[in-house]
């Protein structure tokens, strides 16, 4: 018994194989084209499927569940990682405007290193993407495979993203890579961040993520749908009994090209004909 997923697959990927044993045989003849006097004046032969459409018939014989869909499981949590850094960052900002504004020692070590405020767009993007980014690349050590969500590890570890998004604005005499100023500036960054992190909103922002991870996990089960297509098993049953999925496929075909990737240097990548 086969998954109607692989039916479909098998039928696109022998699509692009007839493409690629066609275009094998056109390099074999077009030797010959080129040391014949009279075919090098003509266009070597070549096969071209613009667009195929098929109409499969099959019965279903069963939809069992299958193992968790890993995929649609990261998809979901993405999503809702994106939206948990939203209320995280702002919660960040808003705790960070107000020790601004009551907390001198806290304003002298920000407006000492810093060009950018608490109101600024821009701070406010950059820590977006470092934290949805941690989230993103570390999402595999906070979460076990239950679905548990290990929230204190999460604030323990994201006064790192938060003050990597600090950094692109340190003023300039704290920029120099690996000086004793810039190293004294993350030093110093550093302290004034994690305090913020034992903050109660910052950890009701953090641990808000635990049922939500916990039901993207336990409720991600998947089903499996197993056809019958061969002819002599579809012929004994009644029209009733068949389905049919109408496949509609265009080979879209590849080039290798040469991209600029920078002042000196480039790469190759695959791009449309």
């Amino acid at each position: 018994m086969a998954d109607l997923q692989q039916i479909v697959g098998a039928i696109l990927r022998d699509l692009a194989k007839a493409r690629f044993s066609a275009d094998l045989y056109s390099r074999s003849i077009s030797r010959y084209y080129e040391n014949d006097y009279l075919l090098r004046r003509f266009p070597v032969p070549r096969a071209d499927v613009e667009e195929v459409e098929l109409d499969l018939k099959f019965s279903i014989a069963g939809v069992p569940d299958s193992e968790v869909n890993h995929e649609s499981q990261e998809a979901n949590a993405a999503v809702l990682f994106e939206r948990s850094v939203e209320r995280l960052v702002a919660t960040f900002l808003d705790i960070a405007r107000a020790r601004n504004e009551s907390d001198e020692a806290f304003r002298e070590t920000w407006w000492t290193y810093l060009t950018k405020g608490t109101n600024s767009s821009a701070l406010r993007i950059e820590m977006r993407q470092k934290v949805l980014r941690y989230f993103i690349e570390s999402y595999t050590h906070l979460i076990d495979d239950e679905g548990r969500f290990n929230a204190a590890l999460a604030l323990q570890e994201l006064e790192r993203p938060i003050r990597w998004a600090m950094e692109p604005y340190a003023k300039e005499a704290y920029t120099a890579p690996g000086s004793e100023a810039e190293q004294q500036m993350k030093r110093d960054l550093r302290a004034m961040v994690l305090p913020l992190m034992e903050e109660g909103d910052i950890r009701q922002a953090v641990g808000a993520m635990t049922p939500a991870i916990e039901t993207i996990w336990q409720g991600n089960s998947d089903a499996r749908l197993e056809i019958m297509v061969e002819g002599g098993q579809l012929s004994q049953l009644g029209e009733a009994a068949l389905s049919s999925v109408k496949i509609k496929a265009v080979v879209r075909n590849m080039v290798w090209t040469e991209v600029k990737v920078g002042e000196r240097t480039t790469r190759h990548a695959l791009t449309s004909e």
